[in-house]
């Protein structure tokens, strides 16, 4: 064996043996014992793929992560299967059929295009990556790789053959494999200059085709003139992605995902509430990251406050997008008067939500002399410009 695209069964081997031993010595071992023409080398690629597939469709949410042939970079910036396939139904309802993916890396939205069955151009500059790409776009005859670069004239001359309802999609790489890595993780740290993207933002939003749709970070301020949703997955925000024409009618919405899909669009403007009301309720960071937090209809507790106050429940549209937490007691600044308010309720353990406030939810349960855990949580938050605690269970 000599390539990867040639190991699929022996790749599929080594994900067994991983299920029943946890070492990858025991693992490499047994499978060079099986099979002798391995080199440990080869065995040692063999068995990477298996964890990468692993990892793949543990953390990834990849349910087709043993179709793959992955690398640890393009693994770290691929695209969730249901963000992908989400965002090629949109392309396609949007009248297109032809998509030029100028930084196609292992094909995750390749293949999301492709699928919903749309003409695909895959470009990738890296020979190796393109080759795994190539594997992994091996069911979808509407799908061609290109080895290029995303700023080349190849590239170029394609965009220029589409028609105006196709479009042009972009992932800007931004980590950068042979720079610097976290320790603790080992992954390449992430670049935070658009322009120091691969390619840089100034290439994207200079591109002349009318549909441009460019997956983006979390933190990314989209311009202006271009739409953009953030979407969340179990409470994380995981991209954000911009579009450059008006795919839907609201320029910043916020992306639930879960067993059903939540779109959230600004509403009206929510009061300012003078004191708390019986409820509280923690948006979706999806909604906080979309500058929506005051366009929910619900009353506000301050400006630098991310929580949102009512007497009554949510409505059905924003409740998968909210946790609510009945108030139980809004408590002094006291330590003193806190640890008394728990004795005699006989709390003896706390969750602490103190994202607003420059407190350490570990010291906080130190000085209130309680464990972390249990149905309490302990709001910490600001109203009126000071710290506001308040004493609550989540109902919702």
């Amino acid at each position: 064996m000599t390539r990867l695209t040639e190991a699929g069964p022996l790749i599929s081997e080594a994900a067994g043996l991983l299920t029943t031993s946890k070492d990858p010595l025991v693992v490499a071992s047994a499978l060079r014992k099986a099979h002798p023409e391995l080199t440990g080398e080869h065995a040692a690629q063999v068995l990477n793929q298996a964890h990468l597939r692993s990892v793949a469709r543990d953390r990834h949410g990849r349910p087709d992560a043993d179709d793959l042939l992955l690398t640890r970079d393009g693994l770290e910036q691929g695209t969730r299967a249901d963000i992908a396939d989400r965002r090629a139904d949109l392309v396609k309802k949007a009248g297109a059929r032809q998509v030029v993916d100028l930084t196609a890396g292992l094909g995750f939205d390749a293949r999301a295009f492709a699928a919903a069955g749309l003409a695909v151009t895959a470009i990738e500059r890296d020979e190796a990556t393109a080759e795994l790409l190539t594997w992994n776009l091996r069911y979808w005859p509407n799908a061609t790789v290109m080895v290029a670069d995303a700023t080349s004239s190849q590239a170029a001359a394609l965009i220029a053959e589409l028609d105006p309802a196709d479009v042009v999609f972009v992932d800007p790489a931004r980590r950068d494999p042979a720079g610097p890595r976290d320790l603790a993780t080992g992954r390449a740290r992430p670049e935070r200059d658009p322009q120091r993207w691969s390619p840089p933002l100034s290439f994207v939003t200079s591109l002349t085709h009318p549909r441009v749709v460019m997956k983006t970070a979390p933190a990314f301020t989209p311009p202006d003139d271009w739409h953009a949703e953030w979407l969340s997955h179990e409470r994380t925000v995981v991209e954000c992605t911009a579009w450059s024409w008006p795919i839907f009618a609201a320029r910043r919405r916020a992306v639930v995902l879960g067993a059903h899909t939540t779109v959230i669009e600004p509403g009206p403007r929510g009061a300012h509430a003078e004191h708390p009301g019986l409820l509280l309720h923690e948006p979706d960071p999806a909604i906080v990251r979309a500058g929506m937090l005051r366009q929910l209809g619900l009353a506000s507790l301050d400006e630098e406050s991310t929580w949102l106050t009512s007497d009554e429940p949510v409505g059905a549209t924003l409740a998968p997008a909210m946790r609510s937490y009945r108030v139980l007691q809004i408590l002094s600044g006291s330590i003193t008067e806190q640890r008394r308010v728990l004795a005699d309720l006989r709390i003896t353990a706390l969750v602490i939500k103190s994202r607003d406030v420059d407190i350490n939810p570990r010291d906080e349960l130190t000085r209130l002399q309680v464990k972390e855990g249990g149905d309490h949580v302990l709001v910490m938050t600001r109203q009126h410009g000071r710290t506001l605690t308040a004493l609550t269970q989540q109902v919702f």
